[in-house]
């Protein structure tokens, strides 16, 4: 379920970014730049969080793969968790670390969880 939330998340953000001009006033610690780099800088954005709403929702689709679902969320936390660290250090308005946090809490809990399934399974089959 987490990777369905992720998906619409970042698929909002996408479409914040790619189509709407003023979206940086609406990012907490994005600023009021503006200019021809701005500009690309909100389009890359865009663009990176539209690809990471596909792969969620990708993986989402096929949650019961399981070698697809553990490399998707735990590539999807280390990517958050790397997140957290560069809004930390570079964004003084803590509320984007703070998404990315609860992000990534999530969707490591998914991979541990799955993760533990496969252990469980592997202690329990016989011999």
């Amino acid at each position: 379920m987490i990777l369905l939330l992720h998906t619409l998340i970042e698929a909002v953000v996408a479409f914040l970014f790619l189509f709407y001009p003023e979206a940086g006033d609406l990012v907490p610690g994005f600023g009021t730049s503006e200019g021809p780099s701005f500009e690309l800088l909100m389009k890359m954005y865009g663009l990176s969080a539209l690809y990471l709403s596909g792969l969620s929702a990708w993986a989402f689709f096929r949650r019961t793969d399981t070698p697809t679902f553990l490399l998707v969320t735990l590539s999807l936390s280390l990517y958050h968790y790397l997140m957290i660290l560069v809004q930390t250090v570079y964004n003084p308005d803590s509320r984007a670390a703070l998404l990315h946090f609860l992000l990534a809490i999530f969707l490591t809990a998914q991979y541990l969880g799955r993760r533990r399934e496969g252990w469980t399974e592997h202690q329990s089959r016989p011999d």
